[in-house]
């Protein structure tokens, strides 16, 4: 089965990635790593639809980690998460990057949100896979969110704090967490990665 392969920094954030793909079926189609060294490791074992790695992870020269990814696995897309200047973001897509999924504060849920965005980057036989995953409640066919719960799921989708969600509808950070425990119960959902994915898959962001 192909792979979402995330680059991480350290074993907590890949146990973090690893409950999170078996909390949304995709235990053996998404794999961590710690470091670019290994991840050049295992692109060279296996064909992997998406690859997301954090910015820093990148560095010194994240343009020229992009070529190398393309250069070595010409069909796997390449995703950069963090903290991006505009300029920075520009020169890797311009180097072949799918694009980079904006996480300011660079904590775990940023990493889980980010992580459920590549999935849906991922290729169509690895979306029909997330397809045959039973929902754990009713399906999202007929399930009503209001426009302010969408509001938040769409801020979370975008990797936004939920102190930036709240400055976004001018509403409190406490307000924001009531919308979501609400937006999280309508879809089933764990945590914000898995509300993301369900998201994506159903149609309500894109």
């Amino acid at each position: 089965m192909r792979t979402v392969l995330v680059c991480v920094k350290t074993p907590q954030a890949g146990q973090k990635i690893s409950a999170c793909a078996t909390r949304m079926g995709l235990a053996q189609a998404v794999k961590s790593v710690e470091g670019s060294p290994e991840l050049f490791i295992e692109l060279g074992r296996r064909q992997v639809d998406v690859v997301l790695v954090d910015v820093g992870l990148a560095a010194p020269d994240p343009v020229k980690f992009v070529k190398t990814v393309r250069a070595r696995s010409p069909r796997t897309g390449v995703l950069l998460s963090g903290a991006a200047d505009p300029r920075t973001a520009a020169m890797v897509v311009a180097a072949g990057a799918r694009g980079v999924i904006r996480t300011p504060s660079n904590n775990s849920d940023d990493l889980l949100v980010a992580l459920a965005q590549a999935i849906m980057f991922a290729s169509p036989s690895l979306q029909r896979v997330t397809e045959t995953v039973p929902r754990q409640r009713s399906t999202l066919q007929g399930m009503k969110l209001t426009e302010r719960e969408l509001q938040v799921l769409r801020g979370m989708s975008e990797g936004k704090s939920n102190a930036e969600i709240g400055r976004d509808l001018f509403v409190s950070e406490d307000t924001v967490k009531t919308h979501a425990r609400r937006m999280f119960r309508k879809l089933g959902a764990r945590d914000r990665a898995h509300a993301v994915a369900e998201a994506f898959r159903s149609g309500l962001v894109c």
